[in-house]
Formats: C-alpha cells, sequence, structure tokens
C-alpha cells in the first residue's frame, strides 16, 4: 500500500509539473504603442492569430480580449511552440477628426513561459527572445548593406532553429521588414524541418510571395511597364520612369497603416531632393480611387499619383505585401527594392553627395 501511494504521489507531481511546463501568459502595456503610432489611436481589443485559431468550426467564434488603461493578459496553455500573431483591433482619428476602425498584427512564438509585449516586440521567454536578437542582428548588417554578412547570420539561425518556430519568424520577417533579395531568402526554407515548412499556413503563404517576387523584376533589373486607366485618362510608369531622372516609386494603400506611416518619409525625400534630380511616385494599390484621393488629401501628399492600379502594378512587380518603396536609376534600371524608413534617406543622400 505504501509502494503504490508514492507511486501515485510521484505521478500526480510528474503531471503536474508537465500541466505547468505548457502553461503561457501574454501581458503588454500598448502605452508607448499608442503614443508612437502615426495619428491618435487607442487600442481597444486584441486576439491571437495562428493556425489553431484559424481554423474555428461553425458557430465558433475567436476569442477577443479587452485591453483596459492600454493593458491587457491573456493565459492558457499550448502543446508546443507555434508562430502566431497578436492581432490589434484599435480606433485611429484621422486629420480631419474622423474616427475609423484599424487593425496591425505583431508578430510572436506563442510558447510556455511569460510572454511581455514591450512597444512592439514580444520578450521573455527563449524563442521569441531569440528571434527578437536575430531579427536586429539582420537589420543592422542590412542597413549598412552587409548582406554577405547577413546571409550568413540567418543561415546558421535557421539550421539551428530548423525544428522550431524561430526560423518562421526570421524568415517572414526578413521579408517584410529587410532589404534582402526574396532570391536570398528563399534558400533558407529549404534549411527547415518538413513539419515546420508545412503545418504553418502563414509560411506557406509567405513562401509563394517569394518565388513570385523572385521570378519579378529585381535590382539590376530593366523596369516593367504597365498602364493604368482612371477617370478617362491612361497613365504609365513610362511617363515617369526611364526619363532621365531616379524615381522612388511607392506601392501603397489608404486602409494600408505602415503604408501611411511611411508617407512623411517619401514627403521629406520629395521635399529635399526634387530640385536634384529626384521624383517621388505613389501608385495606389488594391484600393477604391475615393479612399485613395481622401487620404492623398489628409496626408498633404504633394507628389503625382497612379490611382487605381488594384492588382495591374503588384502583380508585374511580385508585390504581395505593402508598403512596397522600390527606387529607379535614370536610365529605368531597378536599384533597389523593399525601401523603409531611415534606409530612404541614406541610398539617397549617397547619390545626391
Amino acid at each position: 500500500m505504501k509502494t503504490i501511494t508514492l507511486i501515485a504521489l510521484f505521478a500526480a507531481i510528474c503531471l503536474c509539473g508537465c500541466e505547468q511546463s505548457s502553461n503561457y501568459t501574454i501581458s503588454g502595456d500598448f502605452t508607448e504603442y499608442e503614443k508612437n503610432y502615426y495619428l491618435p489611436a487607442k487600442v481597444d481589443s486584441v486576439c491571437i492569430i495562428n493556425d489553431s485559431t484559424v481554423k474555428i468550426s461553425a458557430g465558433e467564434k475567436r476569442a477577443i480580449y479587452e485591453v483596459k488603461d492600454g493593458k491587457f493578459q491573456i493565459s492558457g496553455s499550448i502543446e508546443r511552440p507555434i508562430y502566431s500573431l497578436l492581432r490589434v483591433f484599435m480606433t485611429v482619428e484621422s486629420s480631419d477628426g474622423e474616427k475609423h476602425k484599424s487593425v496591425e498584427d505583431i508578430p510572436f512564438i506563442l510558447e510556455p513561459g511569460n510572454i511581455v509585449l514591450v512597444y512592439r516586440e514580444f520578450q521573455g521567454t527563449p524563442l521569441n527572445n531569440a528571434s527578437i536578437e536575430i531579427r536586429n542582428k539582420i537589420f543592422d548588417l542590412t542597413f549598412v548593406e552587409d548582406y554577405d554578412k547577413a546571409k550568413q547570420e540567418a543561415t546558421a539561425f535557421v539550421k539551428q532553429h530548423a525544428e522550431d518556430p524561430a526560423s518562421i519568424f526570421l524568415i517572414i520577417d526578413l521579408t517584410q521588414h529587410t532589404s534582402m533579395e526574396a532570391r536570398d531568402i528563399l534558400p533558407l526554407i529549404d534549411l527547415c524541418s518538413q513539419d515546420m515548412q508545412h503545418t504553418n499556413t502563414g509560411f506557406t503563404v509567405e513562401r509563394d510571395r517569394l518565388i513570385k517576387e523572385a521570378n519579378a523584376p529585381q535590382a539590376g533589373d530593366m523596369f516593367a511597364d504597365f498602364s493604368v486607366e482612371y477617370d478617362g485618362k491612361t497613365t504609365r510608369l513610362s511617363d515617369y520612369v526611364g526619363k532621365g531622372q531616379y524615381v522612388l516609386v511607392d506601392f501603397w494603400a489608404s486602409w494600408c497603416s505602415p503604408c501611411r506611416g511611411e508617407i512623411p518619409n517619401l514627403i521629406a525625400a520629395y521635399n529635399k531632393y526634387k530640385d536634384r534630380g529626384l521624383q517621388v511616385l505613389g501608385i495606389a494599390v488594391w484600393d477604391k480611387p475615393e479612399d485613395t484621393l481622401k487620404a492623398i488629401e489628409e496626408e498633404k501628399v504633394p507628389y503625382p499619383q497612379i490611382i487605381n492600379s488594384q492588382e495591374i502594378a503588384t502583380n508585374i512587380y511580385g508585390i504581395t505585401g505593402i508598403p512596397e518603396i522600390i527606387l529607379f536609376a535614370p536610365d529605368g534600371k531597378i536599384i533597389k527594392r523593399s525601401l523603409r524608413g531611415e534606409k530612404i534617406d541614406k541610398i539617397l543622400s549617397e547619390i545626391f553627395k
């Protein structure tokens, strides 16, 4: 009897330990997030998006968590780490005082432990910490255009994390937040385990996107022309590109918050270099013309636009995520794709020394 009791007690302790090891808590404070948003914003609620939450049975609803005074907390348990998004629902006030709803996604790895959102990054657990560390390292390397070292670091990290979703985190992040070419990112996918490659829907979509982009015009290639009809007028990319000026082309949409966030950088570049041989061009994609025109007025955009492109331009340039900002040389060749933020002024300041 004593032996049986001890065995039962040991089993209970092991079971308790297993349950504890699978528990997670996600918490954060959106104060800095709201403060640094490009427009006045208030975060209302959040939810978790991953393969488990996407596949909801008929009649079920996705769990939505309220944000109070900028703070939130989510608890649960998970069998194994999974690449996820925290979907952030917010109310944003435009420059004319009108309020509208907006949504943004923040990537992270759902894993056991205390996961903490710090501004726009999740920290506190092993895979999230490792993912943020390599993200920052790769960003610094690509910012100074040390792409060989960036590829070496990325390759080593993906090999190390081939069996866990930190590899997925890095590869998707490379496509969205660095200027690495799709042709350099695609080989990293083959380094991931078959489980990682085929059990994450978002990763499958990203691979298809990379293949499409790799086959589209890249740095060093001549521009591909297209035409768009709007309001009885036909406008071509060749009306601006290949005319003897450097042309910074922004593929964007009015509903895209990151796109709106890049507009001040583009306006600054336009004002700084327009008299020295730079043209800036906006190409509105996947957007209603009336919404595009309203956004142009709200943002006080001074440079020309091609409106109502829809999928015409994005199909030709293999674009599946916006904003996509491309710099063209005076002869029409592509100098650089996927420019963002400080990188815009860095490359232009080198050109217009």
